[in-house]
């Protein structure tokens, strides 16, 4: 969501590119010379686009977290400094370019630091009291991983009957709440509707179960989700994003094809000497509108193996040696770009399920068929939210952050997840 500290720092990562041509200007430049503007505009706004993807700086009470996510930023806007060099050649002065990245790391430590020192001085955290019936999702906050929750905490024990609503302000003020989280009965009941429009006026954040899983969690609660309000969402789908995400889509699947054909002596001889069977798998999937469609990938698995449970974990013993490594550097995905190339993939989305296994989850899952609104995607949301599904409760989880992306798919969410992947593969090492 929008808000004054990050209005603030995008403002301030806008200007340090002119920061920097200024300097440049006066320090290193020969004298009578000017350099021309459009070059910094452009870096500019990929700072601000790099600065955005990555959130920056984070909101938390961790002055390492801030650190870290200033070092991240600061290297990713030099690599797309580099990249721009490599494609348009001389239009910015080596000087420029690494001190704007240097001065995005300092404003980002000292901002960051700033507001890390403030949020802990206000009590570090958002403090939460939750007013959720059984019937509508008890323990949706209890089951919430503590991360997930980021500066978020309930303070106070969710309230779960009616008979304990004329409590809701006391709670609030005991534990000098700062959010109060209503369930989907106790937001349309009159004395906690009062209650809540009077904390409200003291300055307390109302919210619904939903609203603060999709603005907190990044996901939504299948628990008590309006089916009206999620038709809405996925009738007004951003239609005009469909031909940059596609145009995406060539520029990954052309990279990954090139890298796909660099891979193949390796891939061939390590699939002559350990796999021994045929080198492609494919695999009926379901995609778009719930259409099938036949998806490719590398073998991993012994020839002949079938999957009949829908669940391959890590360790699946049907997965041979050099399967492993396949899986763990993802090389076995790149056949997909073929699917890319056809339409039937994108680069971000839900992953498509196999068809059995889609509609059987489709029988006992709220809203499962919604995430086939979307084209189906190499990695998504919920890949790079959640770990890897092993069992119907996890698929119950990842569907609550697929229908995030389908609520909120952009180029900004986009962009987001496919660094969120490359940095999982990098320092997490994938699966």
């Amino acid at each position: 969501m929008t808000n004054p500290r990050r209005i603030i720092g995008l403002l301030v990562v806008t200007a340090i590119p002119f920061v920097a041509r200024f300097a440049h200007q006066e320090l290193r430049a020969p004298a009578g010379t000017t350099e021309a503007v459009l070059p910094y505009v452009l870096l500019s706004l990929m700072c601000v686009i790099v600065v955005a993807i990555l959130d920056a700086p984070p909101r938390t009470t961790s002055v390492s977290h801030v650190l870290v996510n200033a070092i991240e930023t600061s290297l990713l806007v030099l690599g797309a400094e580099a990249t721009s060099q490599l494609l348009f050649p001389a239009t910015l002065p080596r000087f420029a370019m690494l001190l704007t990245a240097a001065l995005i790391f300092v404003w980002l430590v000292s901002y960051g630091g700033l507001n890390a020192v403030a949020l802990r001085r206000a009590g570090g955290a958002r403090r939460v009291v939750a007013v959720v019936n059984p019937t509508d999702g008890a323990q949706l906050l209890a089951d919430v991983d503590v991360p997930e929750l980021r500066d978020h905490v309930v303070v106070a024990d969710v309230i779960t009957s009616e008979d304990d609503y004329g409590r809701i302000a006391a709670t609030c003020h005991r534990a000098r709440a700062t959010t109060l989280v209503l369930g989907p009965r106790a937001s349309v009941n009159a004395d906690v509707i009062e209650q809540a429009e009077v904390l409200h006026s003291e300055g307390l954040s109302v919210r619904s179960i939903e609203s603060f899983y999709d603005e907190i969690l990044d996901r939504l609660p299948l628990s008590s989700l309006d089916r009206f309000a999620l038709m809405g969402d996925i009738e007004s789908l951003h239609g005009s994003y469909a031909p940059v995400k596609r145009a995406i889509d060539i520029v990954f699947a052309t990279l990954g094809l090139a890298l796909l054909v660099a891979l193949a002596p390796f891939v061939l001889v390590g699939n002559l000497v350990a796999n021994r069977g045929p080198i492609f798998f494919t695999q009926e999937r379901v995609g778009l509108r719930g259409e099938p469609f036949r998806i490719w990938k590398l073998r991993t698995m012994r020839p002949g193996a079938v999957d009949v449970s829908g669940w391959t974990s890590n360790d699946d013993p049907r997965i041979t040696p050099f399967g492993k490594l396949l899986r763990r550097t993802h090389v076995d995905e790149l056949p997909q770009v073929v699917n890319i190339f056809l339409g039937e993939l994108s680069v971000v989305g839900p992953r498509p399920e196999q068809v059995e296994y889609a509609r059987r989850l489709e029988q006992s899952l709220p809203f499962y068929a919604a995430r086939h609104l979307v084209r189906p995607g190499l990695t998504g949301w919920a890949q790079v939210r959640y770990r890897y599904a092993a069992s119907e409760e996890d698929a119950w989880v990842k569907l609550q952050y697929d229908l995030h992306y389908v609520r909120h798919e952009s180029l900004e969410t986009d962009l987001r997840i496919i660094w969120l992947t490359i940095r999982h593969l990098l320092v997490d090492g994938g699966r």
